[in-house]
């Protein structure tokens, strides 16, 4: 007779520790400025980037910390934010202010200083907060025209992104958008109403831009490649950022004179010297060449 075979009882498998939560970052104030500006095209950002050198850029990088260059451009890119909003007599645009918000992003990447949550893993995702903006707003736009047209809404909802964290998802969605709005523009009376609701074709061009940020990765200022070639140092940046804090002050000065409503922006002590109207009257080595006529 076979011996039976001595059971022997598995202990149950030690419960998994849970991982600890990860830690909860709130999103940087230019990022949260980012998703309420109009996007950049290429041209543009271009364009504001050639107003100054980078030796001018590095001569007053060199000058200050970068942490408190962020902490101060933070609180301007508040002020503006809102003022611009309500006052569009002021030169320094709301473009522009996309511009600066792009390069307070940048330099807390070089920093270290940003998130390392999905959504901000990079200073691309600036571009995205950008987009996902623009496709809320066109997606609005587009519920107010359909009205109860069932076959309209029903299109808008399939497109939405199911994670707009994802690029991809978000450009794929925005491009539908887009499509759907433009096709409504096209109905002889659909037209009228879409101009009714806002959905007009500046509201296209907008949405449009946005796309490009996003899509054009490798072509975007976001990215540092497209700003130097090379990983930016943190002086460059620095610089950069306050060359456009001053430019920003300047125009600001100069609409108030002219009788604007408009809050002063007005320099911390770690940043008043550099920012002083004195300091930004003396030239600075390898002030960029006029254009030729």
């Amino acid at each position: 007779m076979a011996a039976k075979k001595k059971v022997v009882a598995k202990k149950a498998p030690a419960k998994a520790k849970k991982a600890p939560a990860a830690p909860v970052h709130k999103d940087s104030v230019a990022v949260k400025v980012l998703g309420s500006l109009p996007a950049l095209t290429g041209k543009l950002r271009l364009g504001f980037k050639r107003a100054f050198t980078d030796a001018q850029c590095l001569a007053w990088g060199e000058q200050t910390k970068a942490t408190n260059v962020v902490a101060e451009a933070s609180k301007w890119l508040q002020v503006l934010e809102k003022s611009l909003k309500e006052d569009s007599r002021v030169a320094y645009s709301r473009r522009r202010l996309t511009y600066l918000a792009e390069l307070v992003v940048l330099l807390e990447d070089e920093l270290g200083r940003t998130s390392q949550s999905p959504e901000l893993r990079s200073s691309r995702n600036a571009a995205l907060a950008v987009a996902v903006n623009a496709r809320r707003e066109l997606a609005r736009l587009v519920r107010a025209v359909a009205g109860g047209q069932d076959n309209i809404l029903s299109e808008l909802a399939k497109n939405t992104p199911d994670d707009e964290r994802v690029p991809s998802q978000v450009q794929e969605s925005l491009t539908a958008t887009i499509a759907l709005a433009t096709r409504l523009r096209r109905d002889e009376v659909l037209e009228a109403v879409a101009d009714d609701v806002g959905l007009t074709e500046a509201r296209l061009n907008s949405a449009y831009a946005a796309l490009e940020a996003l899509t054009g990765a490798t072509e975007v200022a976001l990215n540092s490649l497209a700003y130097e070639g090379d990983a930016p140092s943190v002086n460059l940046i620095e610089g950069r950022v306050l060359r456009e804090m001053r430019l920003a002050q300047r125009q600001v000065d100069d609409a108030r004179e002219k009788g604007v409503s408009i809050p002063s922006l007005v320099a911390g002590p770690s940043l008043k010297a550099l920012l002083s109207k004195e300091a930004a009257a003396k030239p600075a080595k390898g002030a960029p060449a006029a254009p030729a006529a």
